[in-house]
């Protein structure tokens, strides 16, 4: 039997249900994959916050400065606070927020922060967070790339199993 002869679901369909089932059991494995094993890596957690130095801070209050948020330490949840402080006197001026996160957006967009008759500028530095995927693309993606492996030996396969039943008869 010549490849002309074999119906076109065997030649063209299957092997290109197959490639596609590949390429969607890939992407599914690796992000099924990536969602278990990313906070056991540290990979996403906790966003933390920098706080820049007084000089820049004075750039921010200055008349020219533009218009920012201030928040008085006061009104930080307890985390954001401990942050906060912890970021002052570290080298970097950084420190992960390890709690509650409830000025977040404050955060994100800059925000002026005053303490102790002082002002520092507070900006959110990384936001890590976690993939929301279900692990159980993991093993469905796995099971997607098998399926499309055997598409994609469909033909190869099918002209196997009719060479050896014309070579029975």
């Amino acid at each position: 039997m010549s490849e002309a002869d074999e119906p076109w679901v065997v030649t063209y369909a299957a092997p290109l249900v197959g490639v596609l089932l590949v390429v969607v059991g890939i992407s599914a494995g690796v992000l099924g994959g990536y969602s278990v094993v990313q906070s056991e890596l540290g990979l996403c957690g906790s966003p933390s916050i920098h706080v820049a130095s007084e000089e820049t801070t004075a750039g921010y209050v200055g008349p020219d400065g533009p218009s920012l948020e201030r928040l008085p330490v006061e009104n930080l949840t307890d985390a954001e606070a401990a942050a906060f402080r912890t970021a002052l006197d570290a080298p970097t001026r950084e420190a992960s927020i390890d709690g509650d996160v409830e000025h977040l957006a404050a955060f994100r967009a800059g925000v002026l922060v005053t303490y102790d008759g002082g002002e520092r500028y507070v900006t959110l530095a990384s936001l890590n967070e976690c993939v929301g995927v279900p692990p159980l693309l993991f093993p469905l993606g796995v099971a997607a790339i098998l399926f499309g492996a055997g598409g994609v030996l469909t033909p190869p396969l099918y002209r196997r199993l009719d060479a050896f039943e014309n070579a029975a008869e």
